[in-house]
């Protein structure tokens, strides 16, 4: 090992203890976010009461089975919550190592660099939700299939002086099949979102398959009983079972109950297209491409840099790559016209296809078939599938109408890497002393510095501030529900502490205070506001309204009980005035944000 390699690895190993340290540093500091208080309260219900049962709209067992036995060996809080997110956010770096062989050294390096800072790895790795495990585990599947691939080439080689093959099996191709099945099926327990993953999959080795020529004699082979096809069709019988049984544990608690799987697959999928179809949380077509310029910057340009490169490495025709521009760029042009026809003259839309299609379909298809064309194109298997991978599900993603910040994790990691890749490739080779060489080096330093200031900016400072757009607007201010949830231990303790009576007539509050007020025994939900008040605290909304129920709350009781204004969630509707130069570096808007009030009202015991 030389000197650079030296000061690579121990570079990598700060970079991990670093990672760890961003994850774990006041991890519990931020109040709750409505989806964690959500998963919270039924991680909790299975932690003291044993009682769990699957509902999509909450997602799968996985999060809760493990973060329920966290709660057993650290007790049940926000700290014991968000742990094991943070432990897998930080793991993913070890991952990288075995890819090493295609990232480069320094390409690993930067790799974990992107991951570690990464604002949106990082805000989602302090995050109590699935979508931090599911890119662990689909990053797993990749580090297995790729140790399999490298294995299976390895059995295959052709003997030295001989036109055969070795007859040599490694039983490792074994152990990365099965943990491949176990990163699978893991996902599958986590997140309805697992089955577009396994969906790609098959797509990309069905692709795969007919670029190798695969099928080429394959009847024939299975005739003659080919020792290698009858390994392969063995090998893919026990992934499929590692699979289902892991499924099946997960969701049934027995080895193998199809009848149990097939209705929890039917539950998530119908429940999901019914998200879609109603468009539950819809969004633009561009919903994604703002987050990740804003949030990730050097990781988008040199993502994309590093596809044309990969892309048209191995191309002799010089004008291949101007010819692929100019038809994009054609039919874009050709959609854009469309669009601006059917705004000008309605009449002449219902011929458009434009106008049955949706937006999302019709504008990034392109992006689509430049990934299924990278397939059959690059002849670095990994590249490929990376490419693809990212294509895929930037198209995908963007036609869902479940357009939620934490799905950017999706395509944002296969970007990363290839980004990583290039950025190590095109740094062995450089020669600073070019224009090109001192302007790609000057941007990666200014857009690197941007990068780090962006996340620390989200993740230690403005962490429950709706002004930044991976922050979904149900995330409590910080600073007002944290002085609610203060008044109300406050005030539990002068009574009765958690037998105290509470009254909770706002019932948009009731997601959030379930896992607050778990421990509390004599809480009383959804009070009609008409009914006698009598309890040492009572919950009521708030609203812009000339008199509201706080307000009416507020005169019937009279003197004996203080009031206490607060909010569940804040957010701001963006517009394009909005997008400044004080917002892009400090996130400065000119308007406060618009909020989901409520009011506590709560007699100390002094005035009893």
């Amino acid at each position: 090992m030389n000197k650079r390699q030296c000061g690579l690895y121990l570079f990598l190993i700060f970079i991990i203890i670093f990672a760890f340290f961003l994850r774990l540093y006041q991890l519990d500091e931020r109040v709750f976010h409505h989806d964690e208080a959500a998963v919270g309260y039924f991680t909790y219900k299975l932690f003291n009461d044993s009682v769990y049962s699957y509902d999509p709209s909450f997602h799968g067992p996985f999060m809760y089975i493990f973060t329920s036995n966290m709660y057993r060996l650290l007790e049940d809080s926000v700290y014991s919550s968000r742990l094991l997110p943070a432990i897998f956010g930080a793991s993913m770096i070890f991952l990288l190592i075995p890819l090493r062989r295609y990232l480069g050294n320094t390409g690993t390096v930067i790799a974990a660099f992107f991951l570690a800072i990464s604002p949106s790895f990082l805000y989602y790795s302090r995050f109590y939700r699935e979508d931090i495990f599911i890119s662990f585990f689909t990053l797993l599947a990749l580090v297995c299939a790729v140790k399999y691939a490298e294995a299976y080439d390895r059995d295959n080689r052709p003997v030295s002086g001989s036109s055969h093959c070795s007859s040599h099996y490694s039983i490792e191709r074994i152990f990365y099949l099965a943990i491949f099945g176990i990163a699978i099926s893991s996902m599958a327990a986590l997140k309805e979102n697992a089955y577009i993953i396994m969906a790609l999959i098959v797509l990309f080795l069905f692709m795969f398959f007919i670029r190798e020529r695969s099928y080429l004699g394959l009847l024939d082979r299975l005739k003659r009983k080919d020792k290698g096809s009858i390994t392969l069709i063995l090998e893919g019988i026990f992934l499929v079972l590692a699979v289902l049984v892991v499924f099946s544990l997960f969701y049934t608690g027995h080895l193998l109950d199809l009848s149990g799987m097939k209705d929890a697959v039917y539950k998530a999928l119908s429940h999901w297209y019914e998200m879609h179809r109603i468009q539950r949380m819809g969004g633009p077509y561009y919903y994604y491409m703002p987050l990740i310029a804003l949030y990730e910057l050097p990781v988008l340009v040199f993502g994309l840099l590093g596809m044309l490169y990969y892309g048209f490495k191995n191309c002799y025709e010089g004008r291949k790559k101007e010819k692929l521009l100019i038809v994009l760029l054609i039919y874009w042009i050709i959609v854009d016209i469309m669009y601006l026809i059917a705004q000008s003259y309605p009449w002449a839309g219902k011929y458009l296809p434009t106008t049955y299609i949706q937006s999302s379909t019709i504008i990034f298809l392109p992006v689509l078939v430049l990934g299924i064309i990278a397939v059959f194109y690059i002849h670095n298997r990994f590249i490929a599938f990376l490419v693809f991978w990212t294509f895929s599900n930037f198209f995908i993603y963007s036609y869902v109408q479940e357009k939620v910040p934490w799905l950017v994790l999706n395509p944002l990691l296969p970007l990363l890497l290839i980004a990583a890749a290039y950025i190590g490739e095109f740094l062995s080779g450089l020669n600073i002393r070019s224009r090109s060489g001192a302007a790609l080096i000057i941007f990666l330093l200014i857009s690197s510095a941007f990068f780090v200031h962006t996340s620390l900016l989200l993740n230690y400072e403005n962490y429950t501030n709706p002004a930044e757009p991976l922050i979904q607007a149900s995330q409590p201010p910080q600073e007002k529900f944290s002085e609610f949830l203060n008044k109300t231990f406050e005030i539990s303790s002068q009574y009765s502490n958690q037998s105290t009576d509470i009254q909770v007539v706002d019932v948009e509050m009731e997601t959030q205070l379930l896992w607050y007020a778990r421990h509390y025994t004599n809480i009383h939900w959804r009070v009609d506001i008409d009914v006698k008040f009598n309890a040492p605290l009572i919950v009521v909304h708030d609203s812009d309204a000339n008199e509201t129920e706080a307000d009416v709350m507020q005169r019937d009781l009279g003197r004996d009980y203080v009031r206490l204004d607060s909010a569940k969630m804040s957010w701001y509707w963006f517009k394009l005035s909005d997008i400044t130069p004080e917002y892009v570096l400090w996130r400065k808007m000119n308007r406060p944000p618009d909020e989901y009030r409520f009011a506590l009202f709560y007699k100390p015991k002094s005035q009893k």
